[in-house]
């Protein structure tokens, strides 16, 4: 009888153990322990990445000192919220120091995803090549970096040489083909302000009879802008046009015309489509600009990245619309 139960209890155990090790091959519905975080167990604390709610993503911006910056991180931040994923904008000052240092912070801060508007296109790259060794995805908005295809999952933005060019082309026909224009850069080295002047070099190229007078750049801010074109007509050179990288400079190059008494005598246009520059075209003041839908940029950054971490295929590149604003169909785009 002892013999038996023994038997008994040892054929128990055996079944036992044999649930164990089987896992879900016996039927047993516990998830599987791969580490990988991608199933929520129920403990305290585990974040589900199965779900967007379990995403923690950030948007490393260049600056947050115009009106574009912050229109895409304002369409960042609604599509994020429509999303349900957490996004934290962290605002590099125009230095590749600083937005270096933020983007080895989200790395080690345990961020999903990287989002990355870059200072420069060269300067981001050793940080880039970081987060890709750590496994956390990058993606570019509004700028592409050096490498992009090799370093970054995917772009989200304008096409800024087309913007370029159909700013510079409007100009020029403005013009009828001839004169002398002034032109304000982004930060040089800058992705915008390569490719918009890509886009200029495409047209001028084209139109011999157009002279660049002064060209220089004011770092997309509107009072770099506004000192720089006053010191260009104190000199008396005559500039028929000035063709700004976006319209904080724009506005700056603007004030300084109209001060000058000259707002009948040269065009100014800009890039971004902000709230200032457009009710500026509305008021008959400024001449035109290129939308490329700032918000929109954001948005799709986000909507990219979240795609990504739920194991989707995405585009390598998608851009936003290019238009030209003038007074003919600027209240198409006023809020």
């Amino acid at each position: 009888m002892k013999k038996r139960l023994l038997a008994l209890f040892l054929a128990s155990m055996l079944a036992l153990t044999l649930t164990a090790c089987g896992g879900d091959k016996g039927g047993n519905d516990a998830p599987p322990a791969d580490n990988t975080g991608s199933t929520d167990t129920g403990s305290a604390g585990t974040e589900n990445k199965d779900t967007k709610e379990g995403y923690k993503i950030a948007l490393c911006m260049s600056h947050q000192t115009n009106a574009f910056t912050i229109a895409v991180g304002k369409g960042a931040q609604e599509k994020a919220a429509e999303l349900g994923v957490t996004l934290d904008i962290l605002d590099g000052k125009q230095d590749q120091a600083t937005q270096t240092s933020q983007i080895e912070q989200c790395i080690s801060s345990g961020y999903d995803g990287i989002l990355v508007e870059p200072v420069s296109v060269d300067g981001i790259v050793p940080a880039v090549k970081e987060a890709n060794e750590a496994g956390v995805p990058v993606i570019t908005v509004v700028q592409t970096m050096s490498g992009q295809d090799e370093y970054a999952k995917a772009y989200r933005g304008g096409n800024d040489t087309n913007a370029g060019e159909l700013q510079m082309q409007s100009v020029v026909d403005l013009l009828d083909g001839k004169g002398s224009i002034a032109v304000l850069y982004g930060p040089m080295g800058s992705d915008g302000q390569l490719a918009r002047k890509a886009g200029y070099d495409k047209v001028l190229e084209k139109y011999p009879d157009v002279k660049v007078e002064f060209a220089e750049t004011a770092n997309w801010v509107t009072e770099e802008a506004l000192s720089l074109v006053e010191n260009w007509l104190s000199t008396g050179t005559e500039i028929n046009a000035i063709v700004a990288q976006n319209d904080g400079m724009a506005m700056g190059a603007l004030k300084a015309v109209e001060d000058a008494g000259l707002q009948d005598k040269i065009i100014v246009v800009g890039v971004d489509a902000v709230d200032d520059a457009l009710q500026a075209i509305a008021d008959g003041r400024l001449t035109g600009t290129i939308s490329q839908d700032a918000p929109g940029q954001g948005g799709l950054g986000v909507q990219a990245m979240v795609d990504f971490l739920d194991g989707k295929t995405i585009d390598p590149v998608i851009y936003t619309e290019c238009i030209w604003i003038t007074a003919d169909n600027v209240a198409d785009y006023m809020g």
